[in-house]
């Protein structure tokens, strides 16, 4: 058995480590504070809950809680596919598909969902870039729709409340890694590729910009290829998702996220999965879940004790 089997074989279960060794340097954007750390969720054991039963969710590549409706989920395929989402329960059965119309899924990475100013809303990315060649990303936001979670294979379409079309300050990249801080107003992104991954926000426009917006890099991280990324709905920690783990930055009182992505991150080790590339924070801003992009589609959840 190949060394790299024998670790996959001896952490199908999340383990955390504090203060893991991978150093992170960002760009400070104002003067450093000192508050008081807020102490790490403890996680227990992963279980996973369900199976998706819709089978057209065939690369689940991106996740998001609902806010609306409890106990439900969005999610998204990888490139290829049409510009739409899908709604599913904790018990994997499918809700409802959202059809975004007047827009295009060029290669549409990740998604995530954030209330702001009494609202809720879903964020699609269309971020993905294999050979860093675009010139413009697209970020599709759309007010999320109320379901009714008695209800199965609800066919649904919205219009993109705000249209985001944006570039990156020192040119192309490819990202998979996209959040929200409805707390601080922001964007959140994380290339993929390179010696090391770039962190850069955008604002939260209130309307489509008449230009394309520019993205502005606030941090460096010396972690694996990112795919997947998600901000807690009170702002304080984003976890960075990678193919066999995942990093847990906390914002303190006070702090920036340029601030918290300076320190070294917890080191979580997931569950194994055919090529993950989705996780999101739960309502209440702890649980975590994932799925996968290989059928057959499960659906994970790492509780907090």
């Amino acid at each position: 058995m190949s060394m790299r089997r024998i670790f996959l074989a001896l952490c199908p279960f999340i383990v955390i480590l504090s203060e893991g060794p991978n150093k992170v340097r960002a760009e400070a954007e104002g003067p450093r504070t000192k508050p008081a750390a807020e102490a790490p969720v403890e996680y227990s054991r992963s279980e996973q809950l369900a199976t998706l039963a819709n089978r057209r969710i065939s690369e689940s590549s991106g996740l998001a809680n609902s806010r609306l409706t409890p106990g439900a989920f969005w999610t998204h395929n990888d490139s290829g596919d049409s510009p739409r989402a899908f709604a599913f329960n904790r018990g994997g059965e499918h809700l409802a598909t959202l059809r975004i119309r007047d827009a295009r899924a060029v290669d549409w990475e990740d998604m995530c969902s954030y209330e702001l100013a009494g609202k809720s809303y879903l964020l699609l990315a269309d971020v993905g870039d294999n050979n860093a060649r675009r010139k413009t990303c697209t970020l599709y936001i759309v007010e999320e729709p109320t379901l009714d979670a008695a209800k199965r294979n609800a066919d649904l379409s919205a219009d993109a409340a705000v249209r985001v079309e944006f570039t990156y300050e020192d040119g192309p990249r490819d990202c998979e890694s996209v959040a929200v801080d409805p707390t601080t107003k922001q964007i959140l992104l994380v290339s993929k590729r390179g010696r090391v991954r770039y962190v850069y926000t955008l604002p939260i426009p209130e309307t489509t910009p008449s230009r394309p917006l520019v993205a502005k890099k606030i941090a460096t991280l010396t972690i694996p290829d990112t795919t997947a990324m998600d901000v807690s709905p009170d702002g304080r920690r984003a976890v960075v998702l990678t193919y066999l783990s995942a990093y847990e930055y906390t914002r303190r009182d006070g702090e920036s996220w340029s601030q918290a992505f300076a320190r070294p991150p917890r080191m979580l080790l997931i569950p194994l999965r055919r090529q993950g590339e989705s996780i999101c924070y739960g309502r209440d801003g702890k649980t975590l879940y994932l799925t996968s992009e290989q059928l057959p589609t499960p659906l994970i959840e790492i509780k907090p004790k």
